[in-house]
């Protein structure tokens, strides 16, 4: 039986430079933390959402060297738009200080960010409650700070939210608190 309708002569013109051919692998997983960074991309979708630059932070040093996870900040509508904190955040992460940045109007674009240094924190959409990835951008002083704190309380140190341990240091288990209240539990 013959095919109806169908071209098995076609031929089609496409550029595929500078591609990388898929490897069936999927995405490097990138694991909760801080990281340092290249911001190796920017650019404003226009036919998805004008008003937003994506950007594209790539890791820079470590185990997932070379992992890239993609974010975006909105364009500032008005000059008490609440985005330009995050813009902030992102010229302080990727180096530039009060001189730069607290001399008024100033004027930024992809060449003003991309492939500088970056520091960010990193959130899997799973740990997160809307379900996205999170990058957050944040000053080399505060990032090393955090990353000190979130480097304790993962290799040991207490992640009790609250930063304390009832019983003045001693942990102490739910039937020991029940069997102290004569509740039940074990002596």
């Amino acid at each position: 039986m013959e095919d109806i309708n169908v071209d098995r002569e076609f031929k089609i013109n496409m550029n595929l430079s500078g591609l990388n051919a898929p490897t069936g692998k999927r995405a490097m997983e990138l694991p909760e933390g801080y990281y340092k960074g290249k911001v190796s991309d920017m650019y404003i979708n226009a036919e998805k959402n004008a008003g937003r630059v994506v950007i594209k932070v790539t890791v820079a040093e470590g185990t997932y060297s070379g992992t890239i996870r993609t974010t975006g900040i909105n364009v500032p509508k008005s000059d008490d738009d609440k985005v330009r904190y995050y813009w902030r955040g992102l010229a302080e992460s990727c180096g530039y200080g009060p001189n730069d940045l607290d001399a008024g109007n100033i004027e930024i674009g992809s060449g003003t960010f991309v492939n500088r240094e970056c520091f960010f924190r990193f959130t899997p959409k799973d740990l997160t409650s809307d379900g996205y990835e999170k990058v957050e951008f944040l000053p080399g002083a505060e990032w090393n700070q955090q990353r000190q704190m979130f480097d304790a309380n993962k290799d040991g140190g207490s992640s009790s939210t609250n930063g304390a341990t009832l019983g003045g240091g001693n942990s102490v288990s739910k039937n020991e608190v029940l069997s102290r209240l004569g509740l039940g539990g074990a002596a």
